[in-house]
């Protein structure tokens, strides 16, 4: 019985053993990235796709650094190559950061396979993953009017100005009394807070409250905004404003989740082309119009501590916004240059030495 029992307790050690060590052993994982042309969907041939696979150092990160697996490969004739690289916790991905002649780099694109090795020495799964991704071609880069405004006047003060703030896009400032703008392009208008059920977490019990802001268009009737949701890899999201389908306005939306989490209705994958200042001929016809984007929703500001107890309902103090600008009339052309910017106060978009910014054109 106590040799059994010895045995039993070896095996118990041993499996044991494995699953505190499985976080520091890696398996082999293979994935195809096949490249593609984002207009045409034609393959990309001499592509230099760069895939890195990530590790979890378990309780030795404390002292070494997690060991680094990356693998370099060039596109084929059908635009593909295959990846190969150890991980032990499922995260792997890849860039192409050093695009062929004539096209934007790809940021790159992250994947956790669904699969994991149960043990060390298992194959890893799946097996046959292809991603396809898209470059987009250089065109015609041109100087944009790009800014990030931002505005926080403070809920008292909107409340004061009817829950309203106009914005003027071509000189980039609010309208008194919150700026010197002087052509009012959007409306946005603080809608009253919706109640939701009472959040809970170890600390709080609080009722909940969701901010909505509605962003409209103001003036001419064909003033508006197209919204667009371009693919997640695609570097130049939008390369042009589209000449129909423009509504009016779009709310965005912010709250906390149940257990007190904070949900965003802020969507940096969605786009928006706009289209203002709206001017017609004798006959009712748009004889000019000015064009722009927005790359993701606006995000709502708040004043005061973060973590007072009635955050979970606290009103919008303010937003920011990304927008690019083509001031020249009836050019629906939106591809920046990323070099040369008409605005000389473009908030907190951070040009390098060279002047090229560090977010998308």
């Amino acid at each position: 019985m106590g040799i059994c029992h010895k045995i039993n307790g070896l095996l118990l050690a041993i499996v044991a053993g494995c699953f505190i060590e499985m976080p520091l052993s890696a398996a082999t994982a293979k994935f195809g990235v096949q490249l593609i042309d984002a207009d045409t969907l034609a393959p990309i041939e001499g592509a230099k796709v760069v895939g890195y696979f990530e590790n979890n150092n378990g309780w030795k990160a404390w002292t070494e650094a997690a060991p680094e697996y990356t693998d370099e490969q060039r596109t084929d004739k059908e635009g593909l190559c295959w990846l190969k690289g150890e991980t032990n916790n499922g995260d792997v991905g890849f860039h192409v950061r050093t695009p062929p002649v004539g096209y934007y780099p790809n940021n790159g694109i992250g994947y956790q396979f669904a699969q994991k090795p149960l043990l060390p020495l298992m194959h890893w799964r799946p097996t046959d993953l292809v991603i396809t991704a898209v470059l987009c071609k250089v065109e015609r880069p041109i100087p944009l009017f790009v800014k990030r405004a931002s505005f926080l006047p403070g809920v008292d003060e909107i409340a004061r100005n009817g829950d309203k703030v106009l914005y003027d896009l071509i000189k980039g400032d609010c309208l008194p009394p919150f700026g010197k703008g002087e052509v009012p392009d959007i409306e946005f208008t603080v809608l009253p807070q919706e109640a939701m059920e009472a959040g809970k977490n170890v600390f709080y019990t609080q009722d909940r409250k969701k901010n909505i802001v509605r962003m409209s268009f103001v003036g001419d009737i064909d003033n508006g905004l197209v919204v667009t949701r371009p693919r997640g890899d695609a570097y130049l999201r939008v390369r042009s404003a589209p000449l129909s389908g423009y509504g009016k306005d779009f709310l965005f939306s912010e709250w906390y989740a149940y257990n007190l989490e904070q949900k965003e209705g802020h969507d940096q994958s969605r786009c928006f082309s706009f289209r203002i200042r709206v001017k017609r001929n004798l006959q009712g016809e748009v004889e000019s119009a000015i064009y722009g984007k927005i790359y993701g929703d606006a995000r709502f500001l708040y004043r005061g501590d973060d973590y007072a107890a009635d955050r979970w309902s606290r009103k919008v103090d303010g937003l920011s916004f990304l927008y690019y600008l083509n001031p020249t009339p009836n050019d629906r052309n939106l591809e920046w240059d990323r070099k040369n910017n008409f605005c000389d106060q473009p908030g907190n978009l951070k040009m390098d030495t060279t002047h090229i910014p560090s977010f998308l054109p």
